[in-house]
């Protein structure tokens, strides 16, 4: 029985650490130009991705994470870049930069490509805010109506104050615990 919650345990620390880092994709932009996901974010660049299909309720979110990637354009020039990806790469790139430029994101970087999977990140629905550091992990993952301009604002700065291009194994501040040791019958689990 304890070998079996041990077991339950490890796999739901895989499944977290896991859920929480990034998914490197290479694919072209609307404009032909290749992107390779970890080499963005290995020379220091934050990426925000906003998943969306052309709709109302999609501009209205999108546009909280578009606003906080500009509110970085004088402080980090060039280092906070935003993604506007179409939910299941069905919409065309001329159609998806025409709604971004009309919904008021023109500065966008603009992907219409299935190889960016929103279900990487966790559960689906439009539209679905990410925003990756230098680190590879995730500091945002919303979908609507959660998404918010502060928390993404907030996240960008958090990613943007990790030191870059460091991918070796950092010190965990995880803790487990199981007692009474050796166990009769009831075990205790700590988990900080």
């Amino acid at each position: 029985m304890i070998r079996i919650k041990c077991f339950l345990i490890c796999v739901f620390l895989s499944v977290i650490a896991v859920a929480q880092t990034a998914t490197d994709f290479t694919t072209d932009d609307c404009n032909s130009v290749s992107h390779n996901l970890f080499d963005s974010l290995d020379v220091g660049n934050v990426i925000v991705m906003a998943w969306v299909m052309p709709c109302a309720p999609c501009a209205t979110y999108a546009s909280y994470a578009y606003s906080a990637v500009q509110s970085f354009s004088i402080s980090h020039p060039e280092m906070v870049d935003f993604y506007l990806v179409d939910d299941y790469a069905n919409t065309s790139c001329a159609g998806l930069v025409n709604w971004g430029s009309s919904n008021n994101m023109p500065l966008s970087t603009v992907f219409s490509s299935a190889v960016i999977s929103m279900s990487d990140y966790g559960a689906i629905g439009m539209p679905k805010v990410v925003v990756l550091g230098s680190d590879y992990s995730i500091y945002y993952n919303e979908n609507s109506p959660n998404i918010d301009f502060d928390g993404v604002q907030s996240s960008i700065a958090d990613a943007l104050s990790i030191p870059s291009n460091i991918h070796e194994q950092q010190e965990s501040d995880f803790s487990l615990s199981a007692f009474p040791n050796p166990a009769n019958g009831l075990l205790n689990i700590k988990y900080e």
